[in-house]
């Protein structure tokens, strides 16, 4: 069930109308979560339910993110040490032509 659902329910349940908010953006938002109307343990617990899946599909989302952006460094760290590895080989290289064009 929607929080949109919880609201109409309990509310129609309780024959209370919500007042819509005056503000728009996050303070609508913000507002219109403070006015819910939670008269029984039930919508309690749906509530809390709802929260709680929010917040660990969040969590899901961060750890996919996380072990993205490791993956991402860990061949950053790799392409970089085999290009610093190749700039070494080019610089000693470099220096045995020079050493043998003085000779």
């Amino acid at each position: 069930m929607s929080s949109t659902e919880t609201e109409t329910t309990t509310a129609s349940r309780n024959n209370k109308s919500e007042v819509p908010p005056r503000n728009s953006g996050k303070e609508a938002g913000a507002r219109t979560r403070q006015q819910r109307v939670i008269s029984t343990p039930n919508d309690v617990a749906g509530l809390v339910m709802m929260q709680i899946d929010a917040v660990n599909t969040k969590k899901d989302e961060l750890t996919i993110a996380v072990k993205g952006l490791t993956d991402t460094s860990k061949q950053l760290v790799r392409a970089y040490a085999e290009h610093a590895k190749a700039i070494q080989k080019l610089q000693q290289r470099i220096k045995q032509l020079e050493e043998k064009d003085k000779s």
